[in-house]
Formats: C-alpha cells, structure tokens, sequence
C-alpha cells in the first residue's frame, strides 16, 4: 500500500510534518492495543480481588441537632452572636465528639467493652478507646445545624449502639458542662458587681466634691450661657465688620478726590446724601434757566439779575449739602471704627470666660464619665447576675439527638459494583496512558510524520510488508505483480523519486540503510525493476560485498560478479547478465572479498560506473548499511543521489540520524526516505488499504487467477 509522501516546498525547503491529531492518536493505540488491554485487565482483576478480599463493614448513623439558643450568662445579644451560625462554636462541638474522653464515656454507657466482638485483643481503657476513635466519623451537614455520628463495624448491631452512646454521652456531658458553668458565672458576677458598687460610691463622692470647690451647682449650664453669649458677639462682630468696611471704603473714596483737588462739584457724583443731590439738581436747573435768560436780555435787566442772584444762592445750598455730606461720611466711618473695636474686646472677654469653663469641664466631665462608666457596669453585672441565676435552674438540651442509629442491613463496604466501576475506569485510564507512555518511549520510526519531523526529510513512499517468505517473489514483486498495492507502492516511489532533481540530471542512484535487515536490497531490486518498467535501460549493482543478498533474489549460482570484476582487467560485459524484466541488467556481488571498502575505493570502481553512466539510463546501487562499516561512505563519491531505507518499526530514529549525518558528511544529497515493511493493522494504513483495494487489484492478482501470489498479505 502506497501513502503519498507530504507536500515539499520548491526549493528543497524540508517539509512540514502533519500536526498530530486524532487519526495518529487512534493509530497509536490500535498499535499497541495489547498492552493497554494487559494493564486494564490487571488492574481490574486487582480491584475485584481486593473487593473480595476486604471484611464486611456495616455502617450507622445517628444525628444531633445543636440549638441556636445559649445559656443567657452575658445577654441576650450575646447569645446570638455565640450561636451554632459561628463557625467556632459549631467546630468546638465536631472536635469534642471526636475524643478520647467521649469514646471512654460512650464505651462505659452502652458496656460495649464486655462484648467480645467490639475490639477483640484491645484491653479496656485509653487504648480501647483509641482503637475504637478509627471507627468513628463525625461530620456536619452542609447548610444545617445538624451532626452525624458515623460508626463503622463489622457487627452492625455494635455500630448503632456505639453511634447512639457516644451521642447520648455527649448531650449529658454539654448539659453538665453548661451547668456547671452557671453556677461558676454567678459567683463571678457576684465578686465583680460588689467591686463595682464600691468604686461607684467613690466616684461620686469625688465628683460632689469638685462642683463645690468650683462653686457651680451645673457646668453644663454655665456651659450653655457662655456658648450663647458666643454666638451672639461674633454675629454682632461680623455686621459691625462689614458696615466698617462699607463705611471705610465710601470714605476713602470721597477723601481721595478731595485732597487731589476734585473740589465739592467734583465730588458731588460720589456723595450718598439725597439733600446733597437735590441741591445740585435745582442749581443745575437754575444754570441752564440763566444761560437761556442771557441770550435774550442785557446783563442789566431786572429779570436776568433776579435770576442770578437766584443761582449764586443755589450753589451756596448745594455747597453747604455737599460739606454736610462729607463730615457725615467722615462720622459714619469713625463710629463703625469704634463700634468694632469694642465688640472686639467684649468678643475676647467671652472667650477668656469660654476658656475658663472649659478647663473647668476638663476635670468634671471626666469624673462624670467615670461615675456613669462604673454605674453601667455595675448596672449591667446585676442584670447579668439574675440571668445567669435564671440559666443555672433551667437545664436546657443545647445538643439534642434528632435520629437515633439503627442496626444496618447490608454492609457499606466492600460495594463490589463500585469497586469493578471503578477498577474499569481507572483500567482504562492507565491502559491508555501505558499505550502512549510505551509509544513515546519507543524510539522506532512508525509513521511518515516522525521521519519528517526528526530527520527533516520528505518520505517518498510507505512501502507495505510483504508477508512471502521466498525472497524472489519479495525481490521482484513489481515484476510478479501487475497491480496490487504491493506493487503500486514501487511504482509511486519510482515516480516520486523523478520529481527530485538530483534523480533526475542524474543517473546513479545509491539504496542504503541504517543497518542490516532493514529492507534496503528489496528496495533496491524492486525500484530497479519499476525503473526498467518505465522504459529506462537500468542496471541494479548489487554493492554491499559483505552480505549479498541479490544472488538471492534472483536465484544466481554463478560466483563471478562485482568483485571479480574489480580485482581482473576483463570486459565489464562478461559481468552483467540480463534479469528476468524486460530493460533490467544485473551486476551481483557474487563472493565476499577480504578487504571489501579497500576494493570499492580502487579506481576501477570508478571507471566502471563511468562505463555503466554511458550504457545505462539508470544505475541502482544496492549498497552496504551506513553504520558498523565504511563501504557505503567510499561508494557516496560515485553517487549523484541517496535513497535511505526505514524499517517500519525497526529502525531507531537516533541510527536514522547518524546515517543522515554520515550521508551528509559524504556530500552526495540525500534526496528523501523509503519508508519499508509498513503494516496494514495501523489505523490510517488499515482504512486506505480497505478503500482502495479493489482499485489497486486487478483480474491477474485474484488467487483463482496468479496461484504464485497466494503467500502475499490480504
């Protein structure tokens, strides 16, 4: 079967190996199927044996309920916030049912140490009770104030009484416990409220004595009327500033114009007095009145004098207005200038007497704090005393048993079901992760990827495994065969490998491997053959001197060959005999040599090939493994190109790279790889393989029809 080699950029650009994806990952495991197989079962066996192996264990359950409400010792605000909702509270009673000291409580209770299935071999007392904690589990139920006591026995009989004791055991032991503290609290808040009393008697002796050394039967009083009075002057000194500002700024106005000689005309616009207004309004109309009265009569007439005297008296009464204006805006600023002074002085007089009080305040309001902290106090250690006097004579069930455990029917464990579920699921898992764990580990070529990934080079064919045993029909299985996939396999190889133009300006064509058993002389016979199929005059040169494998495949007797024909000065011609294909010659390795790499370094080597390039149209070379000697590396410098053979599942990728290297280090290009003896059981292999073959098939390969192919693979 034929897989086509992936995409190669122009310019000899290495390809780009596939992703891996779920086709490779399917491939893997169909691959190695068994051993994930092998892991699934024996972990499956094992949790089965386990399952049967285990003693039964029954297991019950009784529940308890803790209350929100607690004993009223500090309040009832108090109590609220210690309740079953704070974590601590509600964890306290989860690690004090989880004791030692409850176990040897519950154990006594139910006389469960005289039964002899209880713990046999453990001697009654601590040790006792220890052992029997590992049967105990106690957990809360989420969103709830409930507990579950959980016991685990072979006896199921024996767990529920030991669920139910120690639940019992413990609900005594908080009622005693709550008791017992009541009765504690109320001594204590005994002792507390008789100090308290006494440092309250003090405090108020001592706070009578200050108000009469200060002479004030009430501060705060005192306090109120000097904070009024306060407020009052600064109100009073904030309107007294802002008419002294008015004031100044008028003044300073009408002052300025004056001294800079403006006179009282010139003033006359800025004063703020109606009379003085007036008073230039009716001079004004009198000057326009006497101007009129000027164009129409002579200066000495009657009316014209009348009313100039009239305007002479006008301005003297504006004159006098605007004087009185001036000294009265002179007067308003003066006052304003006084009346903020004094209130400025009242204002710090207050404050002095404000400060005074204060200090005063200082002493007193902190013997009054102290007086109504201790009256608190002690108020508060009264009511305390009386709740918790209450608390002591009413015995309330904080913890209290909801459900009784009852005896199991059936054990809990081993569930058998369960355990095979989960032997199989985690069988599954581990037979997977073996499955990858051995293919990762597994440094052997399997798949066209790996080859291009690691190498960096392209696979030019996947080769199928050839399943005869008689070495000729695998040799010349493109010769034997028409069609099939075996022999179509070849043929694309033949074809990809004229796509590359080293083959094709070239005419000889070296096969190599690894190693030895790695398939390179099927390769090389069956390509030569597809070569000659092609209509190439070819010529396969069987060069590995040290196992010759083509006599073989062609079923040759005769000894002479190519190391007869180096080591003699006869014609080339008497060493080449024609193969059964049409267009085919051979030139076999006949016997080993001692000395093969010497023999394929002489220079008859290389006049030779010389001879062949002229009368062949392609030269295949079916040359020695790259690794363990140099034969190969002497034959690179007659080559133009390399084809290296890859056994499916038998070459390891680090000897693949070191041939890579040494071929490299030759100088002759590598042109890509042959990847041989490819299984059809791969998933990807599998599926192209059922597809394509009845089109890879033709009438001449069906068994009733070619006899001789019978031994090869379906």
């Amino acid at each position: 079967m034929s897989v086509s080699a992936p995409f190669i950029a122009p310019g000899g650009a290495p390809p780009i190996a596939p992703a891996f994806n779920w086709r490779d990952a399917a491939n893997v495991v169909i691959e190695r199927l068994w051993i994930g197989l092998f892991v699934a079962v024996a972990v499956f066996v094992y949790y089965w044996l386990d399952a049967r192996r285990q003693t039964p264990m029954y297991r019950s359950t009784a529940q308890l309920m803790v209350e929100a409400q607690i004993p009223m010792v500090f309040g009832a605000q108090e109590a609220l916030t210690v309740s079953a909702r704070n974590l601590e509270y509600y964890n306290t009673h989860l690690k004090a049912l989880h004791s030692r000291r409850m176990m040897e409580h519950a154990i006594a209770a139910a006389g469960l140490a005289e039964r002899p299935a209880f713990l046999p071999g453990a001697p009654p007392g601590p040790a006792q009770a220890e052992a029997a904690l590992r049967f105990v589990s106690i957990t809360p139920v989420e969103r709830s104030r409930l507990i579950n006591v959980t016991v685990e026995h072979p006896d199921p009989v024996i767990a529920a009484d030991l669920a139910n004791a120690l639940a019992r055991a413990y609900i005594q032991m908080d009622l005693d416990t709550r008791m017992n503290a009541s009765i504690k609290a109320v001594e204590w808040l005994r002792a507390r409220a008789d100090e308290y009393r006494e440092k309250l008697e003090a405090g108020l002796l001592e706070l009578q004595k200050y108000r009469e050394s200060t002479q004030s039967v009430s501060l705060e009083d005192d306090q109120n009327i000097v904070i009024a009075n306060l407020k009052a002057l600064n109100s009073a000194m904030t309107d007294a500033q802002k008419q002294r500002i008015e004031a100044e700024t008028y003044w300073t106005r009408i002052h300025g114009r004056l001294e800079a000689g403006a006179g009282l005309l010139g003033i006359a616009a800025e004063l703020d007095d109606p009379g003085a207004r007036e008073a230039l309004r009716r001079w004004r109309e009198q000057e326009a009145r006497l101007s009129a009265l000027q164009l129409r009569y002579l200066p000495d007439h009657p009316d014209y004098q009348a009313a100039k005297e009239e305007e002479a008296n006008l301005r003297k009464q504006f004159e006098q207005a605007a004087l009185r204006a001036v000294e009265a805006a002179r007067g308003r600023f003066e006052f304003a200038v006084e009346r903020e002074a004094s209130l400025r002085a009242a204002l710090k007089d207050q404050e002095q007497a404000a400060f005074d009080l204060d200090r005063k305040l200082v002493r007193y309001n902190d013997l009054k704090r102290n007086v109504e902290a201790e009256q608190q106090v002690y108020q508060a250690l009264l009511n305390r005393m009386k709740e918790a006097s209450l608390a002591g004579t009413l015995p309330v069930e904080m913890v209290r048993l909801v459900e009784e455990a009852v005896p199991a029917r059936a054990p809990f464990r081993p569930n058998l079901r369960s355990s095979l579920v989960r032997g199989g699921g985690l069988g599954l898992i581990l037979g997977f992760a073996a499955i990858f764990a051995v293919h990762y580990a597994d440094r052997r070529i399997r798949r066209a990827e790996e080859v291009e990934r690691q190498l960096q080079l392209p696979v030019l064919g996947s080769l199928p495994l050839i399943l005869s045993r008689v070495a000729g029909q695998r040799g010349q299985i493109v010769h034997l065969k028409d069609s099939g996939e075996d022999a179509e396999a070849f043929r694309t190889l033949r074809a990809r490998l004229m796509m590359e133009s080293a083959v094709r300006q070239g005419k000889c064509l070296l096969v190599s491997s690894s190693h030895a058993g790695e398939g390179k002389s099927l390769v090389a016979s069956n390509l030569a053959i597809a070569f000659a199929q092609d209509g190439q005059r070819t010529l396969l040169i069987g060069a590995d001197l040290r196992r010759p494998t083509l006599q073989e495949i062609y079923d040759i007797k005769e000894e002479a060959g190519l190391a007869e024909a180096l080591l003699s000065d006869r014609d080339w011609k008497e060493f080449i005999r024609p193969a059964p294909a049409a267009g085919l010659d051979l030139c076999v390795s006949a016997k080993t040599p001692k000395r093969p790499s010497e023999l394929l370094g002489r220079r008859r080597m290389s006049e030779f090939l010389r001879w062949a390039r002229g009368a062949y149209d392609r030269i295949v070379m079916d040359a020695p493994p790259m690794h363990g000697v140099s034969d190969t590396l002497i034959l690179l410098q007659q080559a133009d190109a390399v084809l290296l053979v890859i056994r499916y599942g038998v070459t390891h990728s680090l000897s693949a790279r070191q041939a890579l290297t040494r071929i490299k280090a030759g100088g002759t290009p590598c042109v890509g790889v042959a990847l041989n003896g490819v299984s059809s059981r791969g998933f990807d292999r599998y599926y192209a393989y059922r597809r394509y073959r009845s089109y890879y098939t033709s009438t001449n390969d069906h068994p009733e029809k070619a006899p001789a192919d019978a031994a090869h693979n379906p």
